[in-house]
């Protein structure tokens, strides 16, 4: 990843990653990520 779209994710700018980018990205970061869909009110 290039240092412009870093900078982006490190100030919280997640809008420019896909869904997909942003799952791939935390792993190595040492997250863990969970998905949880509810049906609309």
């Amino acid at each position: 990843m290039t240092q412009p779209p870093l900078n982006d994710l490190l100030c919280g700018q997640v809008d420019e990653f896909s869904l997909n980018a942003l799952v791939d990205l935390a792993g190595p970061a040492g997250l863990s990520v969970r998905i949880e869909i509810d049906d609309a009110a």
